[in-house]
């Protein structure tokens, strides 16, 4: 069983300078201490603290990055004017390159902290328009991404049934 010692650790207690870290043969911890233990510390210089969980993300979007981080001639941008964008943008996703995307995400989320993911999933419809054999199908590609970073995953599905205020039916975009 690992026992990881650092320079100081946040834990329950508060800070420990420095602190051990014991994880079994799964990966799991099983105990946070301040007490040296006698032997097979590898130790690791620097601070740890606790995971943290990123409880609101759209997988789909890091791949949108930069595509509104500017202001048109017109200069009438608003929240509106991102989302008619962002529907184009997801017209275009297939479920592989929702997968692809998420898994680099992930992947980018594990290096900064994050050890767990509140994913809402709202994409339902292919390219075409139409429904996917499962209607899960973007779901499980996203789960599919956590599962293969290794990140904590809660999927939070979402369904749109008006376009916005006042009760407007869906949009072509909202899928």
């Amino acid at each position: 069983m690992p026992i990881f010692g650092f320079d100081h650790l946040y834990g329950a207690a508060g800070w420990l300078s420095p602190g051990y870290v014991s994880v079994d043969a799964n990966g799991w911890i099983t105990d946070v201490s301040g007490d040296a233990p006698e032997e097979g510390v590898v130790f690791q210089a620097g601070v740890a603290i606790p995971g943290v969980p990123n409880l609101h993300s759209h997988a789909f979007q890091r791949a949108m990055a930069g595509l509104s981080e500017y202001r048109t001639a017109a200069a009438q941008d608003s929240f509106w004017t991102w989302r008619d964008l962002m529907y184009r943008f997801v017209g275009r996703l297939t479920p592989d390159d929702l997968e692809a995307i998420a898994a680099q995400l992930y992947v980018e989320m594990l290096k900064s902290g994050y050890t767990a993911v509140g994913e809402f999933q709202y994409l339902h419809h292919g390219k075409d328009g139409g429904a996917f054999d499962n209607p899960a199908e973007m779901s499980l590609r996203a789960l599919a991404a956590a599962q293969t970073t290794g990140i904590g995953a809660t999927l939070l599905p979402v369904l749109y049934r008006h376009a916005g205020f006042g009760k407007q039916p869906p949009g072509d975009g909202q899928r």
